[in-house]
């Protein structure tokens, strides 16, 4: 595990992903303009059982083409779990999205399965519901913004955790546990360079839902940079509300014209 210094009180932001260092996507673009340097855990790398759960400011757990009934297949993933669940406990600030939404539900006791709708995959609508539009998450309500989805497995909604969000083929697309716990299934993080390595597509999945590459390319230049904005926004209020002194500035809003040159779509689909 590569280590570095520890940076100021405050800043300690540690994000988990599961295949690639960099899929981090805009969460990292956000984390660089606050000068905030975070300390990203390639799953399969990780000694979860070392790490203090208490430590870290926030806790990012982002996507993977891994199931959590899978777990005998992947030797770090019940001690990131336990890592999960010792996090739950410790009650600060955790943030799951995809895969961490569902590792999340299953640590609070709800079965994760393969969706009955098939995969969900592509630009599509999530709606907030009313618990879900008065709080962050109204930055990426379908109102305001499509949302990137690569899924196919779904799960029951945790004990006391509280819908958030729904889309047309699965329910359970955000939700909160408590104070500090927030998960998505959907991915808000989408950005040109994750989304041109997406359409790589080394998994074969979009022949299972009739994707078209090309016609995914132009949705992507067409509906990035909102989402961009939609997920700094909504990223910058929830830390707002779990983890305050995380953020250098108050305001992190930013405008269309800067949205789309952070989004940078300059993509061509690959073949």
């Amino acid at each position: 595990m590569p280590m570095r210094a520890k940076p100021a009180h405050g800043k300690e932001v540690w994000m988990i992903v599961h295949e690639f260092a960099d899929d981090i996507g805009s969460y990292g673009l956000f984390l660089k303009q606050q000068g905030i340097t975070p300390h990203v855990f390639l799953a399969p790398e990780t000694d979860f059982a070392a790490l203090d759960a208490r430590i870290p400011d926030v806790v990012i757990v982002m996507g993977g083409p891994m199931g959590v009934y899978e777990a005998g297949q992947y030797a770090w993933m019940n001690p990131e779990l336990d890592f999960i669940a010792r996090r739950i406990a410790a009650d600060k600030p955790l943030l799951g999205v995809c895969l961490g939404s569902q590792m999340i539900a299953h640590v609070l006791g709800a079965p994760v399965f393969k969706g009955s709708q098939g995969k969900e995959i592509g630009w599509h609508p999530v709606a907030m519901n009313d618990a879900g539009m008065l709080g962050p998450l109204r930055h990426l309500d379908q109102s305001n913004t499509l949302v990137t989805q690569w899924h196919g497995d779904t799960f029951l909604l945790p004990s006391q955790a509280v819908l958030l969000g729904s889309s047309r083929k699965y329910e359970n697309q955000a939700y909160s546990y408590g104070r500090n716990v927030m998960a998505v299934q959907f991915h808000p993080e989408m950005t040109a360079d994750v989304f041109a390595r997406w359409m790589l597509d080394t998994g074969n999945e979009l022949p299972e839902v009739n994707g078209d590459r090309a016609a995914l390319a132009i949705q992507s230049r067409k509906n990035g940079p909102g989402l961009l904005k939609g997920n700094f926004n909504f990223f910058a209020g929830w830390l707002a509300d779990v983890s305050p002194h995380t953020l250098v500035k108050a305001d992190n809003d930013i405008d269309d014209a800067k949205a789309t040159r952070l989004y940078a779509p300059k993509l061509t689909p690959a073949a």
